[in-house]
Order: structure tokens, then sequence, then C-alpha cells
């Protein structure tokens, strides 16, 4: 996802209202990855019991086809503990009718309004509990909140369920600590159920206008010319790409959406032949549907995003963007302004 979102920032027009909202998510994104990772490492700084096990952005469906998602679940022998990871910084107040999470300065003006996280928590809880019972298990649940970053909060209401990081390993050891309530061998079928059950979170193609689908360079995210039959070169920094195909094809998929025929490919690289096409399609794991000049490729995006290649890539460039970015900045730095209409 932080591909992709990041692929739409670089490919959206300065001036297109959907990149701030956009450049918002991704940082939201992060942010909640990167409390995630906190809190998941504090867990991991405990001496565990054989048996258990730590759960990472779990997703199941209920009944309808709803899902939910879980941040961190806890498995052991005294049940699981789903913990609801934030990171909000600043001073916090809880507030009930309506339930939500304020942020608010020291005089108590309000900055932003979130969702209630207990709340969310809550939900979460009562969705696991339902979905155990319908995949035929039966385990005690509970449910805390971590702010990851140690905010400043105001009040917490006497019993309600929220921690700081720094509480976060004394939190997992009195879990572990309880009475057992489920034997080794149905923790180990819950935890197997509950991976094996869960649906990746996969929202493409974000269909979002204006995209600028072709090929960019690596190093400040311009556009490529074709330079010779092998190579094309950034019009601003005079990189030379000799294979730009898969994160091309990637953000057409992720972005645009999720067929491409012939024709199209050899007019985003520049191809002369179908077997050329062909040969580019081949790169990635696609359906081909059609046959001859008519053919195109569809792409299984569970499929797509668990591949070797297309993992290989996407961490490559995500990795080289960031250590790059603030040399050359972003694309928005260098498109051209909106036309007055």
């Amino acid at each position: 996802m932080e591909f992709a979102l990041e692929q739409a920032i670089e490919r959206l027009p300065a001036y297109e209202p959907k990149r701030a909202e956009t450049e918002q998510t991704l940082r939201n994104l992060r942010a909640g990855a990167a409390g995630e990772r906190k809190v998941a490492e504090a867990i991991q700084s405990v001496a565990w019991p054989a048996h258990a096990v730590l759960l990472r952005n779990i997703s199941l469906s209920l009944f309808g086809g709803s899902r939910f998602q879980m941040d961190l679940a806890f498995l052991s022998n005294s049940g699981i503990l789903l913990l609801e990871c934030k990171q909000i910084g600043g001073r916090l107040r809880f507030h009930s009718g309506p339930a939500e999470l304020r942020k608010v300065d020291e005089e108590g003006r309000i900055l932003a309004v979130y969702d209630c996280p207990v709340a969310q928590m809550q939900d979460q809880r009562q969705n696991l509990l339902q979905w155990l019972t319908m995949a035929g298990f039966r385990s005690p649940v509970y449910g805390v909140v971590v702010f990851a970053n140690n905010p400043i909060i105001e009040e917490i209401k006497s019993g309600m369920p929220v921690f700081k990081l720094r509480e976060t390993r004394n939190l997992i050891r009195h879990h572990i600590g309880q009475q057992p309530m489920i034997n080794d061998r149905e923790l180990n079928q819950i935890a197997d159920a509950m991976i094996s059950h869960s649906i990746p979170y996969l929202p493409f193609p974000l269909k979002i206008k204006d995209f600028i689908i072709t090929p960019i360079c690596f190093d400040c995210s311009s556009s490529l010319k074709r330079h010779s039959e092998r190579s094309w070169k950034c019009i601003r920094c005079g990189r030379i790409e000799y294979k730009p195909y898969i994160l091309t094809l990637l953000a057409w998929f992720l972005l645009l959406r999720n067929t491409i025929t012939s024709a199209e490919i050899m007019r985003l690289f520049g191809l002369k032949t179908h077997k050329a096409a062909r040969s580019v399609a081949e790169g990635l794991p696609l359906k081909k549907v059609g046959a001859g000049k008519a053919s195109a490729y569809e792409a299984d995006y569970k499929k797509l995003v668990s591949t070797s290649i297309v993992l290989d890539a996407v961490q490559t460039w995500l990795e080289h963007n960031r250590q790059t970015k603030d040399q050359y900045g972003s694309l928005k730095d260098h498109q051209p302004a909106a036309k007055d209409h």
C-alpha cells in the first residue's frame, strides 16, 4: 500500500486536489505502521511461553462479507489479547457522547478530533469473538489501546484499557501470567486458522484521474525518454534506466485498472511489435486474455503483491526513494502548473 500511495503522489500533477489527500493518507499509513512496530518490538522483548504467538495486521471476514482488521493479536494460553496501536502526539482528551478522542492545546482548544480508539478496540474484540464462534473455537478475548509515542493524556477513566508504550512489557507479562484458558493445541489451531483466513486489504486500483502513467526516473521521479533501443534517459537528472517495465506496469495496475492491452504496452514503452509487448508482460504474473493483436493482460492483485520479483522491485524502489527524495524532491516540484481556463 505504501508503494501504491507513493506512486500515486509521484504521478499526480501538482495542481490535482486529490494529491494533498493522498499525501495525508500516506502520512497516516506510515505513522500507524511505525506505531505498530514500536509496540511489536516491546512485546517481542518479553520472554514468551513456548506456544505464544504474535500476529500482525490480520484481516478476517464475518457474515455478509464484512471485514475487520486487527493491528496486533497476542495469543497465549491465557487467551487472545488485541492491541489497538495509536501514534498520536500532543495533549489528548477522551470524550464521551459522542465517543471520540480530542487533541487539544494547553488552553483546552480542540486542534483535531479522532474516532475513539477504545470504541474501535471494543468493536474489534466483539468481531473476533463472533469470528471464533463461526470458526468453531472458544477463547477469551481481551483488548487494550496502546499509544506508541507516549502522549500527554489528560485523564483516563478508571478501568479504561488505555496504556502507553512504556507499559507494554508489564501488560504482556500480566497477560501471560493469568490462569490458562486454552491448551497448546487449541492455541496453535486458532493461530493457524487466523493466519490462513486472513485476507489482505488490497483496495486497487485506486482509480484517481490524471495519473501520469509513464516510465519515471528511479532517482528523481521525472519522466524517462527513450534513449536507445534498450535504454531510457531521465529528462531532469540524466540517469539512464534499462528496465523500467516492472515498476511502470505496477503503477498502471495499482493506480489505473487491472488490465492492459498489448497495444497499450507498446505505446507505454515505445515498442514496435506485439511480440515485444508480450515479452514485457511476461515479466509479471499476469493472466493473458484474448488472442493476437486484441490480447490483453489481467492482474490478480493478491498474486501480484506476493510474487518475489514484485516484492523485490517494490522494496528496492521504496528504499532508494527515501534515500534520494531529499536530494531531488518529488515530481510535484517540477511539474507544470495548472493552466488557466
